[in-house]
């Protein structure tokens, strides 16, 4: 108790229910060593919807991003790697009861959203604002998380011609007209437009996969994707594969080939 009292005073966040927080902090495995507490299952639901909104609400304030720009900053903060990150860099790993000896990224990022809900149930949005700009202002981290996106950005068009920058520009516009959610995987991205595009949500990319090579307890799957798509009055031969321990993460990979090819955004994995 004595140490969430003072870590909560370093974020100048106070006179919270310490009895609801605690339970931000418990992992389900921690009930399942007999303890009859509540786990945060319930609060990292809503935390999640929280950080979304706040996080929105902060980038659309600033009032200098495009739509597109909006949706993929939003993106680099409400999954799990940057939520993980963002507990490291809070040192919360001794405030989390759990059982076990590791705490997964998952784990990591839920304790964060749970967090967030404590403060929003307990105080108000504008506080969970407040609070998420002290801790960006601490940590450093989206500051440096917006630098890796535009130079991300400056990279894709570093060795296009003129043609191929304006074809881009051209494709994206048409993209945010189709409402595509960039905000996801590339397999889920790819599957959005080709349901866009033919208005039918049964013609969706196929993949197919060769056999697996290497031993039995793991092998190396490697998918294809051969597709053609017509876009803006231009056709598009879609050749591609991926290689992966997995089978879905193979056809995440050759969708990701896929959608570079179509200068289609998606959140990589």
């Amino acid at each position: 108790m004595i140490d969430i009292e003072k870590w909560l005073k370093e974020l100048q966040v106070y006179d919270l229910d310490m009895e609801l927080l605690e339970t931000a902090f418990t992992h389900g495995s921690y009930r399942g060593l007999g303890h009859e507490v509540n786990d945060y299952e319930r609060l990292e639901f809503l935390g999640d919807a929280v950080i979304d909104l706040i996080v929105s609400d902060k980038f659309y304030s600033l009032g200098q991003y495009s739509e597109g720009d909006l949706t993929e900053l939003r993106s680099q903060f409400v999954k799990e790697k940057p939520l993980a990150e963002l507990f490291d860099r809070l040192e919360m790993s001794h405030l989390v009861r759990y059982a076990g000896t590791t705490l997964t990224r998952r784990m990591k990022s839920d304790v964060v959203e749970s967090f967030f809900a404590v403060i929003y149930l307990e105080k108000s949005l504008k506080k969970c604002r407040e609070v998420w700009d002290f801790i960006m202002k601490k940590t450093g981290l989206e500051e440096q998380v917006i630098s890796n996106y535009f130079n991300r950005e400056q990279e894709k068009l570093e060795g296009l011609t003129q043609a191929q920058i304006e074809e881009r520009d051209k494709l994206l516009e048409y993209y945010d007209i189709l409402d595509i959610k960039t905000n996801q995987n590339a397999k889920n991205v790819l599957q959005q437009l080709f349901q866009k595009i033919y208005r039918s949500p049964q013609l969706i990319p196929d993949y197919y996969e060769s056999d697996p090579e290497g031993p039995e307890n793991k092998p190396i799957h490697t998918v294809r994707l051969t597709e053609t798509i017509s876009i803006k009055g231009k056709t598009y031969h879609l050749k591609v594969k991926g290689i992966a321990n997995k089978k879905t993460t193979a056809e995440i990979k050759a969708a990701e080939k896929a959608c570079d090819l179509l200068y289609l955004p998606y959140i990589k994995i």
